[in-house]
């Protein structure tokens, strides 16, 4: 029970804290031994941006700006904006643009298919050997664009990942901490060659590799295409300096939803990437169990570590002290209701039992929907972060 005890907290400190650590330690020796990519700010190819959308008229006037506002040459840009089927004005919105910025395309679907479903259709048709891909909440900044090509002057690049800033109209940020030190960890990676999961508004991809994934589950597809990639040998870069703007959720509940999409595609990803586990994954494998397979597995580590804490309990009095500060943790998550809408410096403290509670929990009722496929693989708006679902096929 105490070898159970330990290995849990071990496992928990690593993923959370150790890993990152790690790849600080080790950042030197991989910055003298790996040839550094090259970058050219004059490299300029054609690209395609991908973007998929369902009743989004509140969003496309702003992400057409965003484009129409990108210093990307314009004779080498191509904006392919698909309508999965939406009820409101999306698409007539789209067809207006179209009228003023000759690069929007519009690709209609007359059938509500999913994102999946559709990036699968649309990346095929896209003119350019780059394709960019954007979420209808997501907004590049004007050079978020060149900013990511320049990297694809060197041949082994075959994805790059930019920085998502988020914001709340609400001025309450319910994952900003959780974000800013996952940005962090995102560039201590990147230093090794590795994206492990793009931030799925603003990334890029060489369409030679992208591979369709099943439109009819679940998946996290910002984190396979690029993870895929990078399996076949190709570099992985973060650029800090490719930026784009998103909306956050207004508050913990509000994301609750989304978290469960996450962790239903991230479990069917385990299914689909294990030939990417160590050894044969090398420092890609490495970084996929480090990073994301054992917070998958957090909720069990939790569960499990209270469960032999408990057993514990008779025989020290550290096991005491131990079992109240975990009371303490999950009492302070299950106050979370009352703070989570607070502005205040001091609630961002007080909310982080209650995001980190939420979380694993999402993770598990993820893991019932991707074994029992209660989860449907259509997608609406609701879906985004700063917008709450509104059924389980969303």
């Amino acid at each position: 029970m105490k070898a159970l005890f330990f290995i849990c907290i071990a496992l928990l400190a690593y993923t959370y804290a150790g890993y990152a650590l790690l790849l600080f330690l080790l950042r030197p020796l991989a910055t003298r031994l790996r040839k550094p990519v090259r970058s050219d700010d004059a490299f300029l190819p054609p690209v395609s941006v991908v973007c998929a959308l369902h009743n989004e008229e509140a969003h496309v006037e702003r992400l057409v700006a965003a484009f129409a506002n990108s210093r990307y040459p314009r004779d080498k840009l191509e904006v392919l904006l698909a309508d999965d089927c939406s009820t409101d004005r999306t698409r007539a919105l789209i067809r207006e643009a179209q009228q003023r910025h000759p690069f929007i395309k519009l690709v209609p679907f007359d059938d509500n298919i999913g994102k999946t479903a559709v990036v699968n259709a649309l990346v095929p048709t896209a003119q350019a050997e780059l394709i960019a891909f954007c979420d209808a909440n997501t907004f590049y900044e004007p050079d978020a664009l060149a900013r990511m090509t320049r990297h694809f002057a060197d041949p082994r690049v075959g994805t790059v990942c930019g920085r998502l800033l988020l914001r709340s109209r609400t001025g309450v940020n319910t994952d900003d901490q959780y974000w800013a030190y996952e940005s962090a960890v995102k560039r201590l990676e990147g230093d090794f060659g590795v994206v492990l999961g793009a931030n799925g508004g603003i990334y890029m991809l060489r369409k030679r590799l992208f591979t369709p994934l099943r439109p009819d589950v679940i998946q996290i597809d910002d984190f396979i295409w690029p993870v895929l990639a990078q399996s076949r040998g190709f570099i992985g870069v973060y650029d800090p300096h490719a930026v784009a703007r998103e909306e956050a959720a207004p508050f913990v509940e509000a994301e609750f939803r989304r978290k469960i999409r996450i962790g239903t595609g991230a479990y069917r990803a385990l299914r689909d990437l294990w030939r990417i586990l160590p050894p044969a994954g090398g420092m890609l494998g490495f970084c996929y169990v480090s990073h994301k397979v054992i917070r998958w597995l957090a909720p069990f580590l939790l569960l499990l570590l209270l469960a032999a804490n408990s057993r514990l309990l008779p025989q020290a009095a550290l096991y005491g002290v131990l079992l109240a500060l975990q009371g303490g943790f999950y009492g302070l998550a299950l106050c979370g209701p009352l703070f989570s809408r607070q502005r205040a410096e001091w609630a961002k403290f007080l909310r982080f039992p209650y995001y980190f509670v939420g979380s694993n929990t999402a993770l598990l009722i993820g893991l019932y929907r991707c074994v029992t496929g209660r989860q449907s693989s259509t997608w609406s708006s609701s879906a985004h972060r700063g917008q709450q679902a509104t059924s389980d096929s969303q």
